[in-house]
């Protein structure tokens, strides 16, 4: 038995589950699980009563836990006489963004939050499909897609609108300059950049374009916003993306905009609905921002 021991089960003890305490404590599951065994076995007894992946303290654990508060009450009265320590980030906050998010509309968000010193924010990108599986396992604590699953409620998911970018049909000047008239119905029959079928923003799109009977050439998909502005840019195509990330572009001035969507597209962030901790509830107002409109 050792120091580490005894604060692993104090954090356990104050989470109520190892996937909690776990980030809370920067370790994986399966280590922190090995060192409470390890714990147990030094005693001989069970120290939490397990069941739905919550972990209660017994009647053994509350003894032991007993003196684990007085013991860490007392660690940091210490850490309290030397203030100039640097103490290390408490708590780990996962984030994933889907690649169909536009990276630019939570930048300064995000600065936020990695100015916390009790939060270490990693944030990180990928499919939408295999971010939200990761968020059901415990592996996320929030993700920021453009996407609202199906029965995520069923699934125990619950979710924040962040913000509604306004979303424009660009072309690059040299593609631009070859159509007909450089206007959106000058796209009909011409070289289009789409979002795949996973996209959400796919249908909206098709069923703006059909209303104006507009039917352009489709020679590439993809579910990057940047993949589609890098590919806008190089006139390889016209593409629809967040007036944002052509705003941000070092080349901005290679783009020329057609027309403005009157769709909406929403921004959310996905998270667990189940006893979601502090920090999650502290990011959500973050990465909101001045946006009101709350719940989904």
């Amino acid at each position: 038995m050792n120091f580490n021991h005894l604060h692993y089960f104090h954090v356990v003890a104050q989470e109520g589950t190892l996937a909690r305490a776990a980030k809370r404590l920067n370790i994986t599951q399966p280590t922190l699980s090995g060192q409470l065994k390890q714990l147990e076995g030094h005693f001989g007894h069970k120290l939490f009563d397990r069941a739905s992946g919550a972990l209660r303290l017994n009647s053994n654990g509350r003894k032991a836990f007993e003196v684990t508060q007085e013991m860490f009450r007392l660690s940091s009265r210490l850490d309290e006489l030397f203030p100039a320590r640097q103490s290390e980030p408490r708590m780990r906050l996962e984030v994933g963004i889907a690649t169909t998010v536009g990276r630019s509309f939570a930048v300064e968000r995000f600065i936020t939050l990695f100015k916390s010193q009790r939060i270490l924010t990693r944030v990180r990108q990928g499919d939408h499909e295999y971010l939200f599986h990761e968020l059901l396992a415990t592996g996320l604590d929030v993700l920021i897609t453009d996407s609202l699953p199906h029965r995520r409620k069923e699934r125990g998911t619950d979710c924040r609108k962040l913000s509604s970018p306004e979303f424009v049909i660009a072309g690059g000047r040299k593609f631009v300059a070859s159509l007909k008239e450089p206007t959106l119905e000058g796209l009909h029959g011409r070289s289009f950049i789409h979002y795949t079928s996973h996209s959400a923003y796919r249908f909206e799109v098709d069923q703006y374009l059909r209303e104006r009977r507009i039917e352009p050439r489709v020679v590439a998909e993809a579910d990057d916003v940047y993949v589609i502005r890098d590919a806008v840019a190089a006139d390889i195509g016209a593409g629809v993306l967040p007036r944002a990330v052509i705003e941000e572009a070092s080349n901005r001035k290679r783009f020329h905009v057609l027309a403005t969507l009157d769709r909406k597209f929403e921004i959310y962030a996905l998270f667990n609905k189940r006893d979601p901790s502090e920090e999650v509830m502290t990011a959500l107002e973050i990465l909101a921002g001045n946006d009101t409109s709350g719940s989904c």
